[in-house]
């Protein structure tokens, strides 16, 4: 039995739809202008999950029948009392169950679409966030990539904007809107997507469909803000702790009947940009600025075909932040002074022992910090990037799309130091380099996809073809004889004209004498980058089956004398979930992947860096415990050859530059397990936990012996939200994060890891505040003031702690 109940045209032009009876529900496509049913898809969205149905073949316009709350699909045969609902193509409309006590009310999102939005295959391991949950938890107005990731299991977070997914430095590629986005800079520090203009975010870490690489640590497969039928604009102000300002404005609407826009501007601004050096003074040169600039234009000039131009444009400036000296209980390990901090406000150096205290550099000398001997070493960059994306309905079974990339990254790092005289050079300085860099990339890419549904079958074949230039020039000037020792010993196109004796200093370098200035040493690559792929997703019965080839081929030459870089490989994906009950699900997969190392990435030391191949294997076992709560268990095996990781330029300094470094051998295992509740009597959750070890082997690049693990290895990690959404809107959210240490954390003598965690608060009064109109918001961060040690005189990352305690107050509102 059926129960018809029609949402018109009319009323779905507003924002929301209040509704009751959603425990099945059938939507019907129509026509915006005929209103006659079509062809075309309807994404389900509620915070727990994301469904896709596509129209019936027998039935026009209308899908199957749907639990939005627990995303089953009914079968054709049973006999249910539904709820229809008559859906425009284009438009968004959101329904509030209402049918419970008033305090559980569920937010399910909807969208028309004639073309089925890019979504990985159910077979995938993934964690879909989408707009509403997203806000929920994270301070969107901060344009802060790395709060996207932050506490999702597998994610250790390290300093400088990393996150290490599952025992990967940096390896993370961006899908927008379908169309892959080529790599950008290493060690950069602003956003390459902004968070406020997401509309859903799948976090993709394992089972990957052949249609995902380039960087696979995680794909994060971003669907950016929809078309809407209503003008709106909404504004948010931010400012607080540590001289902060933040602002976001986003606007969305028509342009006619057949076109819509989203324009999104924002900007930020701190004095406490980076983790410091030092755990009290936060701001000593750490003040750092940020724009952005989104824009989509959407034009559907028929009911068949779509044009998506979408512009975004993300300049930043920094200050590398200043030494100012660490507390006395740093004495054992160096307190910040001297070349890489390894030098005591006495003077002193710890490791000086009666063999060594003959060395250059073993003496006690007395030095200023680098705040006080006046360092000024600024970094500005630039993240921009436009995408062409043409979308064709093929048919009522196939459709179409071409996307057309260009991409361009630039980084420049400058000082104004106070000037050295290389042939009158200091002992030690706690100024340790007077750097001068630039680095550029360009990319244009493109791309392509097309899917057929067959029966039970789901096939998608695709390619890629990226044409990438990348320019760098580094002028390195030492300040001091233990940072020109430094420099000849580990960089020698860098070091200025000289020889070296046979005598050492404290480093163990040989010392050197110059005989001329430092050099600008400039190169240029060119690579270029394909990528061709067919794939299946096959449903049998309670089997879905995801499987199919990728072949990667990446070629890069250069001017520097290094070896041309020029690897193929073809890349069997399979992945399989397996319905065990209505409840429990089972899924397996093994995928080789192919990681292209970053292009204009100051790999200047040693050989060139090649792709990065892995052999990754997951299981993973999901248990839905009830209505919107659900427990998964997952485990993962790696095999890497030539891993890709990036450090510190020169080791252990801290002069804003970073470079790729390839390890012969990497091996990354860890257990996952995570705990999901959602919209349950307004109460929102989750909670990670992930056990892992990264170790490399063999040698790297330059020929050195690898490290026991990973400077970004840590064992254990949890990741906890909690949120509680009244019926207002109001909301307030919780989260907190604990790492058992970084490998790079330990602080001499001791042998020990640096525990860390934080607790971060984050709460909303909803629009009711002002009439409807707009409200307030309080983001506490750090709320504890926990100020551990991230890394300690790492040759990755240099020595780093938490940034303190920063309370935002927001005030937001819609016009």
């Amino acid at each position: 039995m059926k129960r018809s109940v029609l949402i018109s045209l009319a009323t779905l032009a507003a924002p929301i739809v209040q509704a009751a009876g959603l425990a099945h529900v059938r939507f019907v496509v129509v026509d915006p202008l005929t209103r006659k049913p079509v062809a075309g898809f309807v994404t389900v969205a509620t915070s727990a999950r994301q469904s896709l149905l596509a129209t019936s073949l027998f039935h026009p316009g209308e899908t199957p029948v749907l639990n939005p709350l627990s995303g089953e699909v009914q079968p054709a045969s049973a006999d249910l009392e539904a709820t229809t609902i008559t859906i425009p193509l284009g438009a968004t409309v959101t329904l509030r169950q209402q049918d419970q006590v008033p305090t559980k009310e569920i937010v399910i999102r909807v969208t028309a679409t004639r073309i089925a939005p890019n979504k990985a295959p159910v077979s995938t391991s993934s964690t879909t966030r989408n707009k509403e949950d997203i806000q929920k938890f994270v301070n969107t107005t901060q344009a802060d990539t790395r709060q996207l990731t932050k506490g999702q299991a597998g994610v250790a977070e390290d300093s400088a904007g990393q996150q290490h997914v599952r025992g990967e430095h940096t390896s993370v590629s961006y899908v927008i809107d379908g169309v892959p986005l080529p790599d950008t800079l290493s060690g950069r520090q602003g956003a390459v997507v902004v968070p406020s203009t997401i509309e859903t975010l799948e976090i993709i870490t394992g089972g990957f469909a052949p249609e995902f690489g380039g960087q696979t640590a995680a794909v994060l497969n971003v669907t950016t803000l929809p078309n809407v039928r209503a003008a709106r604009t909404d504004v948010t102000l931010q400012g607080g702790s540590y001289n902060t300002f933040n602002s976001d404005l986003t606007a969305v609407g028509p342009l006619g009947k057949r076109a819509n826009y989203v324009i999104n501007l924002g900007s930020t601004g701190t004095d406490s940009a980076e983790e410091p050096p030092q755990p009290d003074n936060q701001t000593a040169h750490n003040r750092g600025t940020s724009r952005s600039a989104f824009a989509k234009l959407r034009i559907s000039p028929n009911s068949r075909d779509a044009y998506t131009i979408t512009v975004s444009n993300n300049p930043a400036d920094l200050q590398i932040a200043n030494r100012t000296g660490l507390p006395a209980s740093f004495a054992q390990a160096g307190q910040g002074y001297g070349l890489f901090g390894l030098r005591n406000a006495d003077g002193t150096r710890p490791d000086v022992t009666p063999q060594n205290a003959g060395l250059l550099g073993a003496q006690t000398i007395p030095l200023p910090s680098q705040q006080a001997a006046g360092q000024d070493i600024n970094q500005s960059e630039i993240n921009e990037f436009a995408i062409l994306n043409f979308q064709r309905h093929v048919s009522a079974n196939d459709n179409a799309q071409l996307g057309l990339t260009l991409l361009h990254g630039g980084q420049e790092v400058d000082n104004r130091n106070p000037a050295v005289d290389l042939m009158n050079l200091p002992v030690d300085n706690s100024i340790e380099f007077n750097p001068t860099a630039s680095r550029t990339i360009h990319h244009v890419q493109l791309s392509g996809a097309y899917n057929a549904r067959r029966g039970s079958h789901r096939l998608k074949a695709g390619f890629l073809l990226d044409s990438q230039t990348g320019t760098e020039s580094y002028k390195i000037e030492p300040a001091s004889q233990l940072a020109l020792d430094a420099i000849a010993a580990i960089a020698p196109g860098l070091a200025p004209p000289g020889s070296a004796s046979a005598d050492l200093d404290i480093n163990g370098n040989p010392v050197y004498t110059a005989t001329g200035p430092s050099p600008t040493l400039k190169v240029s690559r060119t690579g270029t980058y394909k990528a061709a792929y067919l794939q299946d997703t096959w449903i049998r019965g309670r089997l879905t089956a995801n499987y199919g080839l990728r072949g990667d081929w990446y070629n890069q030459n250069q001017d520097l004398g290094q070896p041309d870089v020029s690897a193929f490989t073809l890349s069997p994906r399979l992945n399989f979930q397996y319905q065990l009950n209505k409840r429990t699900d089972l899924r397996w997969s093994y995928n080789k992947l192919f990681n292209t190392p970053p292009l204009a990435q100051g790999a200047i030391l040693g050989a060139a860096v090649p792709p990065e191949i892995v052999d990754q294997y997951d299981v993973a076992l999901s248990h839905k415990l009830a209505p919107g709560q659900s427990l998964t268990v997952a485990y993962y095996y790696k095999q890497i050859k030539d891993q890709v990781d990036v450090g510190l330029l020169i080791p252990g300094s801290q002069i804003g530059l970073y470079s790729a470094v390839s390890l012969e051998h990497g091996g990354v295992h860890g257990l996952e397990i995570s705990y999901d509740l959602s919209s349950h009597n307004g109460w929102d959750a989750y909670l990670n936990y992930s056990r892992s070890a990264a170790k490399p082997n063999g040698k790297d690049n330059t020929g050195a012996d690898t490290d026991e693990f990973n400077d970004h290895d840590q064992r254990h990690t949890v990741g906890v939200g909690i949120a509680y959404t009244w019926k207002s809107g109001a909301s307030a959210a919780l989260t907190y994060q604990y790492g058992s240490g970084l490998a790079s954390s330990i602080v001499p003598p001791s042998e020990e890891r640096t525990p860390r965690d934080q607790l971060d608060l984050h709460m909303t009064t909803g629009e009711r505040l002002f009439r409807g109109q707009g409200g307030l918001a309080l983001d506490v961060q750090n709320a504890f003031d926990s100020r551990k040690v991230i890394n300690f005189q790492s040759a990755f990352s240099g020595t780093r702690f938490q940034q303190g305690r920063r309370i935002l107050l927001s005030v937001f509102g819609k016009f």
